[in-house]
């Protein structure tokens, strides 16, 4: 009898860590800086119309992210400088241009380490999605990063 628990104790155990595992493998291909689902989609219509799907995807996480950073530099240009501790044009004006250069780095960035996760998958079909998937996931994680920034003092 009590062989028989020890039996069903580690077969249910097993059973639950599989489903784990299982569900776990789901969540971490979604989570995959290489893999989007939305690009997933596009890949699977036929040849054209899989590329303008994707080039369309590409041109919206671009434009997205333009959109937040031209809003964010919008915003410190218009800051109330008199609001921060001993705050001046001068300060502001470096704030802008500070933020505007990290753009500019971070786009050359994210090229460059998107190729580098992505060098696995070159010479292969699917290297243009690899590829797309990276930027668009990088793009998202720097409007979350622009949204983050505050040009308000207070906290």
């Amino acid at each position: 009898m009590e062989k028989r628990k020890l039996t069903i104790s580690f077969t249910l155990l097993f059973l639950l860590l599989m489903n784990y595992r299982e569900a776990l493998a789901k969540d971490i291909i979604y989570n995959d800086l290489l893999s989007n689902q939305d690009v997933e989609k596009c890949a699977a219509k036929p040849d054209e119309e899989s590329y303008d799907c994707s080039d369309k995807l590409i041109q919206n996480s671009d434009n997205n992210l333009q959109d937040s950073f031209r809003n964010k530099l919008k915003e410190i240009e218009s800051a109330n400088y008199s609001q921060w501790w001993m705050g001046s044009e001068e300060q502001r004006k470096t704030m802008s241009v500070n933020f505007a250069n990290s753009q500019k780095a971070w786009e050359q960035y994210k090229l460059t380490y998107c190729k580098s996760a992505a060098a696995s998958y070159e010479n292969t079909h699917g290297y243009g999605d690899t590829l797309s998937s990276c930027f668009i996931n990088m793009n998202r994680k720097r409007v979350a990063e622009i949204n983050m920034f505050s040009v308000d003092s207070a906290r």
